[in-house]
């Protein structure tokens, strides 16, 4: 078998016009040129990037120890036993001795739920009324003053921290995208942007620049959820002749790189029209996805072996960056 690498980009230059790949992609005989569109979709993608990247900097720096509970959430909610609520002294300096696992009081849970709840877009009212709530599932409830106490100290400091950390905002020439990307963002999970991604023939995972690499790709978005994730490829173009295989062979990448995903929802945000083509696959199916590539893969493979590049005349060859070509036409 040939020794190359490809990618969905490349597979598909060479389904378009074998003879166009050879010259651009082996030969170097022609560099790609940047065109208005393309460099309008490089400024997107970053612009879609850097606001990503910014929403989860912000959450961070928002949240910061609070609103991250040490238990979870659904557990909290159901109150909280006081730290020497049924444990013996010899108990709690056992705990201290061995630094280990320490029970969260209700005093800390308060100050992590008023975190959340903020961070949320509660109100002062509802935050309290929510707290208050809580507090009575606690064994035993904490006093109504210091209730009162931590969440006027949360607000004051959810407030301090939204003044010294605004909201990322997108370029003004971008910010018709925003709705649909915010749509992305306020989905769970740790979101990864611009995410390399590299198999070597026997889908193996290896560095994005290995020179035993067979495959590679880059993710525009991807949000792991713990066996779960989405990938997502922003589109600046028109929305008439998807092509999902893309985001097949991104599934498939993302499988090999994350052994724990079960399932991966795919999309391509199609942003000017403000559409959004999804599917889902499975890693049971992983065998199935790859075979669709095989025939291609397999064409690819004989060309490079044969040195044979014929090409494929097609209405948009006059728009080809191969000159020599002899169904090129200006």
């Amino acid at each position: 078998m040939a020794d190359f690498t490809w990618s969905f980009s490349s597979l598909k230059e060479y389904i378009n016009c074998p003879k166009k790949y050879q010259e651009v992609r082996i030969l170097k005989n022609y560099s790609f040129v940047d065109t208005p569109q393309t460099i309008y979709g490089k400024e997107v993608h970053e612009a879609l990037e850097n606001y990503v990247k910014g929403w989860e900097s912000h959450k961070q720096k928002l949240f910061g120890p609070y609103g991250q509970p040490r238990r979870p959430i659904e557990e909290i909610i159901n109150g909280v036993t006081s730290k020497t609520w049924n444990k013996t002294h010899k108990e709690l300096n056992l705990d201290k001795k061995k630094k280990g696992y320490k029970p969260l009081g209700r005093n800390d849970a308060g100050v992590r739920l008023c975190g959340l709840w903020f961070n949320k877009g509660f109100s002062f009212e509802e935050v309290r009324e929510k707290v208050f709530e809580w507090n009575q599932l606690n064994k035993p409830p904490m006093d109504n003053k210091e209730v009162e106490s931590i969440v006027k100290s949360m607000h004051k400091r959810h407030q301090k921290n939204l003044d010294e950390n605004p909201k990322p905002t997108l370029p003004k020439n971008y910010q018709r995208f925003q709705s649909m990307v915010d749509s992305l963002i306020e989905i769970p999970g740790k979101k990864l942007t611009e995410l390399e991604m590299a198999l070597t023939r026997d889908k193996k995972v290896c560095d994005f620049h290995d020179e035993n690499r067979w495959v590679r790709g880059i993710a525009d978005l991807v949000i792991l959820d713990d066996d779960y994730a989405f990938v997502v490829d922003y589109k600046t173009g028109s929305n008439r002749y998807p092509d999902t295989k893309q985001l097949r062979l991104m599934a498939l990448m993302l499988f090999e790189h994350f052994p724990e995903i079960k399932k991966v929802k795919a999309g391509l945000m199609f942003l000017k029209h403000k559409t959004f083509i999804t599917e889902e696959y499975k890693a049971e199916d992983k065998s199935l996805s790859w075979a669709i590539f095989t025939k291609i893969l397999s064409r690819l493979d004989h060309a490079y072996e044969t040195d044979k590049w014929l090409p494929n005349p097609t209405p948009l060859c006059k728009w080809c960056s191969v000159k020599t070509c002899e169904f090129q036409r200006t």
